[in-house]
């Protein structure tokens, strides 16, 4: 799996959301480097746990600036947060029945950086450029 590094398309011109984006990036790639250069192995639980924490902060301040600023899509970016809440959530599940990998919840996570910061979060941030302007 391959590391993801902070790029300036990533950016949405909030910095306490860039900030927290930044720093999921860097718990990623660590956790990549963790398991791809050292040997060891990540627990799926402390995978999960990271995560929940993240959505946890993030979602609750990323959502209150689209309330704030009447964001037209703030129902479709929640429901992708919702997505991502249930995700963790299946983890979690299996993380207690013994059956979740932390490859499978670094993929997951691999995806949801370039999909959804790439993808609707950028959008927001586009949107709140405009609205500011």
């Amino acid at each position: 799996m391959a590391r993801i590094e902070w790029q300036p398309s990533l950016a949405i011109g909030i910095q306490s959301i860039d900030e927290q984006h930044k720093d999921l990036l860097q718990t990623f790639n660590a956790l990549i480097d963790k398991q791809e250069h050292s040997g060891l192995s990540c627990p799926a639980e402390d995978l999960v746990a990271r995560l929940k924490t993240f959505a946890a902060e993030h979602f609750h301040i990323e959502e209150g600036y689209m309330q704030a600023f009447s964001y037209p899509d703030l129902s479709a970016h929640m429901t992708e947060h919702e997505a991502f809440l249930t995700t963790v959530a299946t983890f979690e599940n299996a993380c207690a029945a013994g059956s979740a990998t932390a490859e499978a919840i670094l993929k997951f996570l691999e995806e949801w950086i370039s999909g959804h910061l790439a993808g609707a979060d950028r959008q927001m941030g586009r949107y709140l450029e405009d609205y500011l302007r």
